[in-house]
């Protein structure tokens, strides 16, 4: 009996590991294949400054009758269900999507505390590397 409680646990250990992957500390957002040549840079993401002491569902997500369905266990990197271009797929669409998520979460933050907020304005993020 040992051996297959043994068993269960490690399937089980093995079946949870997605949703104890890290998720990457940086994301550069770009997506060309929508976007094409880019008029504005790349928009550096830290993931990791922004994703600390939040819930994944609080930015993904996969909403069906109102409700956020999506597994948060999906969401490994390199899985389609990590990025925003799997069903935002037109260049309106998504720009809609990161700008209402980036610019809402923005105003959030600066409006409770009265002070000056995160970046609202197309250079504070997008920014050209040299």
């Amino acid at each position: 009996m040992k051996p297959r409680m043994l068993a269960l646990a490690a399937l089980a250990l093995i079946a949870s590991a997605p949703v104890f992957c890290d998720p990457p500390a940086a994301i550069i957002i770009s997506e060309n294949g929508v976007f094409g040549t880019l008029q504005r840079a790349p928009v550096e993401f830290s993931h990791g400054a922004h994703a600390s002491g939040m819930s994944c569902l609080t930015c993904h997500h996969d909403f069906k009758d109102g409700k956020n369905i999506l597994d948060p266990g999906r969401l490994t990197p390199g899985n389609p269900a990590a990025r925003c271009a799997t069903c935002h797929t037109t260049r309106a669409a998504l720009e809609q999507a990161f700008h209402g998520q980036c610019i809402t979460c923005h105003d959030k933050l600066k409006k409770p505390a009265g002070r000056p907020g995160a970046p609202r304005v197309c250079g504070d993020c997008h920014v050209w590397k040299q």
